[in-house]
This record gives C-alpha cells, sequence and structure tokens, in this order.
C-alpha cells in the first residue's frame, strides 16, 4: 500500500509527489494515461526530430529565485537551465515590430522609448504588475501556511488587491490612451491562455512579472523534467506508471481510500485497484468532481457548489498546433519567440477560429525547440489559440481515422500558418521538411483535457472570486494539484503542487518544505551516471538505478546500499552490437532478471543517455536475451547509443508495452513496413505463421533491405524499392503497391508499421480500398 496516489504525471502531479517524497518521505504512486510521463511537459519525436508540446520557455530561474530552487530541489539539479536571448519575446503587428528585454527597467524603458507620450502611465502599469502578482502569491501562500497563519495572509492580499480582479482589457483602457500600446502589452495573452476581455489582470500581471528577468528552457529538452523528478521519487521506494487510465476515485464513509484504474500497458485492458490513504488528482478539477467522484449521494451533494462554480466560470481555449522539421533555421532566428498578428483585436475569438479553419489565420506564436534545447535537429512550432468548439463535427472519432475532411482541414490550416510565420521569418515555409499538426481533438487525446483546453479552468476575474485555485476539495483525504489548484502554466502548477503536498502534510508542511528547498537537492541516486555508447559506459551502474531489484520490493535504499528497481524497470548488458544495414543495427541485451510476459509487437523503453529514453519494438526475447532493431539515420541519442555500445554497457529497460498485437479474425493477413517497423512483426511470423499471411516491405535501396539479411521466418514478400530497379521487386513505395489488392482487401487485415508519413498514407489507401481491418503503428 502506498502513501498516496497521484492522478497524472504533469508538472503538478509530480511535483507533488516529488515534494511528499522527498521531504517526507513518502512511498507515493503516480499513475499516468498516456505511454510516457510529463503530461504537457514531454516531448515527442520523428525521425530525430523532437518538439516540446508545453513547455516554450520559463521565467523565475534566476540563481536563487524561488522557482529555480523548488525545480532544483525537485530534479535533484539534474536539469540544466539555458538561458535565451536577451530579448526573449517579439511582438509584430502591421506597422508594429518590438522586442521584449530581460529586465524590468529595460523593458520599462524600450516602451517608453516606443511610446513615450504615455511614459506615465507605463511607470505605473510596472507599479501595478507587481502590485497584482504580489496578490497572486499571497493566494499560493493561504493555501501553504498552517491554518492558523492564513487570516494574516488573507488581510496582506487585501491590502493588495487593487485592479487584481478587473479584467486585463479594463485595466489597460483605464490606464492608456494609445490604442497601438493596448494591444502590445496583451500580445503575452496567450501564456495564460484568456483573451484581454476575459482575464483577470492578476492573471496577466503574474505572468508578466515572471518573465521580467529573462526567459529559460531546458538544456536538452523538457522531456528530461519528468525523468529527473522521477529519480527522487523512486529513490523513496514510489513509482511512475504509464498506461494507466484512473476511472473512479473510491470513497467510504466519506474519506477518499484509492482508485479504480483501467491498466492499457498491454495488449488487454486490465482493471486493478490501488488503496492509499490519500488520493491526489491531477486530472483537473472539471474531470475530478464530475468523472471520477459520483455526482450524486452523499459525495455529489457534498461536491455540488464546487461543481457549479466551474460550471459558471465556462471553458477555456484551446489550440492548433503545426510542429516543423526544417532543413535549416532561417537567418536570424536566435531563440526568441514571435507572436505575429495580423489584427489588433485580441477578443474576436469566434472570427478568429473561423480565419484560422478557412486558411488565413489572424495571429500565431512560433518557437524552435531545437535551438533552445540546444540539440537536434532543426525544428518549429507554430501556434494559434482556437475555440475548440469548431471541431465538434469530429468528436468521438479515433486518433489517425478522423477522415479525409479532417486531413484536408488541417492541411489547410497548416499551411495558412507556415504563410504567417513566414511574414515574420522570411525562409521558414521554404526551409520546411516535414509537417504534422495537432487539434483540440489532439490535446484531448493525450492529456485528456476536456475538448482539448489544456489551460483548465480559465484564468478569469470569476475563478479567483469563486476560490477555484485550491487544493483543497470537500472529500477528506482527496486533494487537487495542477494549474486548477493554483496558477496556470508550468510554473503555476508547479507552485499548485507545492501547495497540495502542504495541505497534505498538514500544519508542519510548509515548513518542512520551504527548509529542504532552501537546503537544496544535494546529491541524489542516479546524479551523474550516463549511458554507454560515447554517453558514458555505465547507464544503469549500482548507485544509478541499475542494480538488480531486490526481491519482492520497491522500498528505498538505506543509506549506502544498492538502490532497488521498481517494479516495470529491469537493468540489462549489452551483449553486441552490429550494422545489419547501412541504416539499422542489431542491438542484443542480456537482462539482469527474468523476462517479463511479452506479446509479439509490442515494445521496450530503453534508456541511452541521463534522463533520455528510446521506445524499440521487440524483434525477439528468447529467455533473458532480447534483440532490437534501431535506425542509426537519426543520429540522435538513441542512435549513437546503438551504435557505440560496448559489449557489458549497463542500462534500464522499461516495458514491455503497447497493444500492437495480430488480430485473430479468418482474413488474410497482410503486414506492411519501412525499414525498423519490420521488427514488430518478426515474433508474430516466429510464433503464430499462417500460410495465407504477405508482407509489403519497403526501402529506399537494395542495400537496405531488411528482409534479405535477417534470418527470421517470414511469410512472401513483395519487396518494393524506391531508389533503384531490382529484379523480381516492385519499383517504387510499398503505398503504391496496396492498390494491387483491389476488391480483395476487404477480405485482408492490414498490419502496417513504419514512418508517421507512410502510416498515414497506408491508411488513406486502404480506406480507399474498403479493407477488412487495419491496425497501425507509427514511430
Amino acid at each position: 500500500m502506498y502513501d498516496a496516489i497521484i492522478i497524472g504525471s504533469g508538472i503538478g502531479g509530480l511535483s507533488t509527489a516529488g515534494f511528499l517524497a522527498g521531504t517526507a518521505g513518502k512511498r507515493v504512486l503516480v499513475l499516468e494515461k498516456h505511454s510516457v510521463p510529463g503530461g504537457l511537459t514531454h516531448a515527442f519525436r520523428r525521425g530525430g526530430a523532437s518538439w516540446d508540446v508545453g513547455v516554450h520557455y520559463l521565467g523565475g530561474l534566476g540563481e536563487g529565485e524561488m522557482f529555480r530552487r523548488a525545480f532544483d530541489y525537485l530534479t535533484g539539479g539534474q536539469v540544466h537551465w539555458r538561458p535565451m536571448p536577451r530579448h526573449y519575446d517579439r511582438f509584430v503587428y502591421p506597422g508594429i515590430d518590438f522586442r521584449v528585454p530581460a529586465g524590468r527597467r529595460a523593458y520599462e524603458d524600450a516602451l517608453i522609448a516606443a511610446f513615450p507620450h504615455e511614459a506615465r502611465a507605463v511607470r505605473r502599469y510596472f507599479r501595478d504588475i507587481g502590485a497584482a502578482a504580489s496578490w497572486g502569491t499571497l493566494a499560493y501562500a493561504r493555501e501553504m501556511v498552517p491554518r492558523s497563519v492564513e487570516p494574516l495572509i488573507r488581510l496582506a492580499q487585501w491590502a493588495r488587491r487593487g485592479p487584481a480582479l478587473d479584467t486585463t482589457k479594463a485595466y489597460l483602457e483605464r490606464r492608456f490612451r494609445d490604442p497601438r500600446l493596448r494591444v502590445l502589452l496583451t500580445s503575452q495573452w496567450g501564456d495564460y491562455g484568456v483573451e484581454p476581455a476575459r482575464s483577470a489582470f492578476v492573471a496577466h500581471a503574474t505572468v508578466v512579472a515572471h518573465y521580467l528577468e529573462g526567459a529559460w528552457f531546458p538544456e536538452g529538452g523538457s522531456a528530461r523534467i519528468a525523468r529527473a523528478i522521477e529519480d527522487g521519487i523512486e529513490a523513496r521506494g514510489g513509482r511512475i506508471r504509464v498506461c494507466q487510465e484512473v476511472r473512479e476515485i473510491l470513497v467510504e464513509n466519506g474519506r477518499t481510500v484509492g482508485v479504480r484504474v483501467i491498466d492499457r500497458s498491454g495488449p488487454r485492458p486490465r482493471e486493478a485497484v490501488h488503496r492509499a490513504p490519500v488520493v491526489v488528482s491531477g486530472a483537473g478539477a472539471g474531470p475530478t468532481y464530475n468523472r471520477l467522484l459520483p455526482t450524486d449521494g452523499p459525495v455529489g451533494a457534498a461536491t455540488r457548489g464546487v461543481r457549479r462554480a466551474i460550471d459558471e466560470v465556462g471553458p477555456g481555449l484551446s489550440a492548433v498546433s503545426v510542429y516543423l522539421e526544417l532543413s535549416e533555421l532561417p537567418d536570424g532566428v536566435d531563440g526568441s519567440n514571435v507572436w505575429v498578428s495580423t489584427t489588433t483585436d485580441h477578443d474576436d475569438i469566434e472570427g478568429a477560429t473561423a480565419d484560422l479553419l478557412a486558411g488565413v489565420p489572424r495571429a500565431a506564436f512560433c518557437s524552435f525547440p531545437s535551438i533552445k534545447a540546444g540539440e537536434g535537429r532543426a525544428t518549429a512550432e507554430i501556434l494559434a489559440f482556437a475555440d475548440p468548439r469548431a471541431f465538434e463535427a469530429w468528436e468521438g472519432t479515433a486518433k489517425g481515422d478522423r477522415g479525409a475532411d479532417y486531413a484536408r482541414l488541417k492541411a489547410v490550416m497548416a499551411d495558412g500558418l507556415i504563410a504567417l510565420a513566414d511574414s515574420a521569418v522570411p525562409g521558414l515555409r521554404a526551409a520546411v521538411r516535414r509537417v504534422e499538426v495537432g487539434t483540440p481533438l489532439t490535446v484531448e487525446h493525450y492529456t485528456s483535457h476536456p475538448a482539448g483546453a489544456f489551460y483548465g479552468i480559465p484564468a478569469t476575474p470569476e475563478r479567483y472570486r469563486k476560490r477555484l485555485t485550491t487544493p483543497r476539495t470537500p472529500i477528506e483525504g482527496l486533494y487537487l494539484t495542477g494549474q486548477d489548484a493554483g496558477f496556470l502554466g508550468i510554473a503555476g502548477a508547479l507552485m499548485a503542487g507545492m501547495s497540495a503536498a502542504c495541505q497534505v502534510l498538514g500544519p508542519a508542511g510548509y515548513n518542512q518544505i520551504m527548509r529542504a528547498v532552501k537546503e537544496g537537492p544535494g546529491q541524489r541516486p542516479g546524479a551523474g551516471a550516463t549511458a554507454a555508447g560515447g554517453e558514458g559506459q555505465d547507464a544503469g551502474a549500482p548507485g544509478a538505478a541499475g542494480g538488480k531489484r531486490a526481491a519482492g520490493g520497491e522500498g528505498a535504499a538505506e543509506p549506502g546500499e544498492e538502490r532497488p528497481l521498481p517494479v516495470g524497470k529491469r537493468g540489462a548488458s549489452v551483449v553486441s552490437s552490429r550494422a545489419v544495414t547501412p541504416s539499422v543495427v542489431e542491438l542484443v541485451l542480456d537482462l539482469e532478471d527474468d523476462a517479463p510476459q511479452w506479446w509479439p509487437g509490442q515494445y521496450v523503453r530503453l534508456r541511452v543517455a541521463d534522463h533520455e529514453w528510446r521506445d524499440y519494438s521487440i524483434a525477439s526475447l528468447e529467455g533473458r536475451r532480447l534483440r532490437l532493431l534501431i535506425d542509426t539515420r537519426t543520429r540522435g541519442r538513441g542512435a549513437r547509443f546503438a551504435v557505440g555500445a560496448a559489449p557489458g554497457a549497463r542500462t534500464l529497460l522499461e516495458g514491455p508495452f503497447g497493444s500492437f498485437t495480430a488480430t485473430d479474425s479468418p482474413r488474410r493477413r497482410v503486414f506492411v513496413a519501412t525499414g525498423t517497423g519490420l521488427a514488430p512483426f518478426l515474433p508474430v511470423f516466429a510464433q503464430d505463421p499462417r500460410e495465407s499471411d504477405r508482407l509489403l516491405f519497403g526501402c529506399r535501396t537494395s542495400a537496405e533491405d531488411l528482409t534479405r539479411v535477417l534470418d527470421d521466418p517470414m511469410p512472401p514478400v513483395t519487396r518494393c524499392i524506391t531508389r533503384e530497379k531490382v529484379d523480381g521487386a516492385f519499383r517504387g513505395r510499398v503505398t503504391a503497391a496496396l492498390a494491387e489488392f483491389g476488391g480483395q482487401a476487404a477480405e485482408c487485415d492490414f498490419h502496417v508499421c513504419g514512418s508517421s508519413e507512410m502510416v498515414a498514407d497506408a491508411m488513406a489507401v486502404l480506406r480507399e480500398l474498403g479493407a477488412g481491418a487495419v491496425v497501425t503503428e507509427a514511430f
């Protein structure tokens, strides 16, 4: 039994778990619905390129600042922060091109230089920003300190209220005469996700104050944050489990006793119950009260008031995101964010959404993750806020199978957003190599935010008046964390996590946590350990979470003892690494524990460097001998690990995961793969061969033809080679070869694995052919 269960591994859930584990030694279980931890701090990869979905920049990370100390404590100081350029934000409007400098005085002077007739109002604005931000900070403090101190905090907050609960638009119209300056000052409204006419000035002020001394970004990307915090959780016997969908918070005799989950880590969903005296939900206030708890009976009666308050505040906005891989970074790109707009009206969300869907967006935010992270292929992201109701026509459809109309809409929006960004960053369009688009439906799929509203309860004045910024709930033993328990964004969610931990720990919690944060992280188990293959020679050495798991336990290691591994992680050592084609390495690992139960088609997660993990399909697993096929064309950390892995080097594995398994219908099976997409099919061919099976395999040249160099049993193969003519092979892509099935496609089940582009193209072809069933896996 755990001391606490945390629902969701976003930064709110992770910070709550990290503070409970680190400061009080609590054993915490973090349950994450997605297949990777991190919530909106996670990143995704395509062919060696990487994008950070929710972290674009962070403020308050100067040495000694509270936010920096909290982050360093939680991550053991293992996340390094790269300062962004001095002018970290650029605002582009018709006739305006303004760059925001770091430093309050510098920002103030720049605005006065541009608008000298508003000098007095500008100086007053920065004073009001400070007062309103202080009011918001005191709101956090009220949730952290012992209740005996709370009246004093409330009094101090009352004295500083000022314009905090005005709308941003109302405040600016009262203070400034120049409409251009009013528009310019509200340019960052996307950082809190509520347009000026609806947002509370305290939300605006808190964001502006957060960035006044500059902006930072995590070196290597935001995915490292969750993994670094995980080290501290595991050091105290806790665990993060992915693919765990929490369906119900269990309440008995008026208090929380645990959760009921659906475990989706394998091919067949399984129900499980986990019990703990404390449950902390980072799933959002609305989903927690309306979906995870009963809305009738005694619990429903206890939560009726807060549910009504959430409904009265109303829904939030979502966004459309375009992720770009670039051949190169355009001239002048230095890592600064670019906010570009063709209009000075931030409040017409309905009209802006309609224009976005028509391919003529009015405004967008553009950032460049690769240059901010300091590594990887050149990438960019363009984001435009949108009313999620515009996508209701596709509600209930499955990701990857939402139809041709949806695909066309995404293409139109992407083209429009690229054109708009190119107007402020010339050369961007010409450098585009890959395009991927996410909509509010995508956000909802991966994060479970209703309608993709990733900022949660909107930061309107009504939200603050109704006290919807608290981790406390009407149910004993149940707390909230994340944005809905405090403020918006990564910083707000982290501090809400601290608030929730203070509430869980009781009257002494605040002092306990503050003392620990002030003392700093110290040297945590795992700090400094690196992976094989040119990144160090021992990814899983004792003391770096690499020793064998102690029998029957997930408990914390005693000082000086080897740290045990939690269930689900295994140590492994490299047996061999050999190039089987010019672009594929066969990596063989020896597991340091008995082989897990697995199904053909599943994958494992391999640690390839400090806080860097990559997913690879299982090509075979016999006894304790695991074989993977790794594409080295990406030249990323995973590829470097595979190429340089020396025999005997140790690392870690998670899994197996995944439900990409062969269908059991009587129809003929057709397997379609490109490159290492062949790997998950190999165990199917070995363990469940059928005479009618057929394989379509695609590659660029005969030298890359894995079907010729592997000894694995395979069904009859149609080789599809694109860059040279080979006797007996189909000249062209596998998607072109699919057309030969014609009317027979309805009698076949297709299993497709390869790049996201190939999978999407194959899906479109097979949909037209009326295929019997299509099962896909993209990488």
